[in-house]
């Protein structure tokens, strides 16, 4: 009985999950990226249209956040899913840094 809950799930459990991840991330990534683009092309029109209400540091901040919102849309591409999801079914382990963010809820589905 013990050796049964041991028992690693199937790859396609786990393939599902990674995709699961992946697109959630990358949907999040999506979010922030595009309230972030709007919210620096506002400020930059502003600044521009000589109606200095918006700071500096303001445009700085989101364009930080932003920048950190296009690098997650890349480190969760389609593209890099998939080379993971075909990697594991071939036999290798899933990298570390997706392992560690997988959570139970990936495991199901999502809503």
């Amino acid at each position: 009985m013990a050796q049964a809950a041991m028992t690693p799930p199937p790859p396609r459990d786990t393939a599902y999950a990674v995709h699961n991840l992946f697109r959630e991330r990358r949907h999040g990534a999506l979010q922030g990226a595009s309230l972030g683009l709007a919210g620096v092309s506002g400020a930059v029109f502003e600044v521009v249209n000589h109606q200095p209400k918006t700071s500096a540091a303001i445009i700085i901040v989101t364009a930080f956040f932003t920048v950190l919102d296009i690098r997650q849309l890349a480190r969760y591409s389609e593209s890099r899913e998939g080379l993971i999801v075909r990697q594991y079914e071939q036999g290798w382990p899933v990298p570390a840094d997706v392992r560690r963010r997988l959570r139970r809820k990936h495991f199901r589905a999502l809503k």
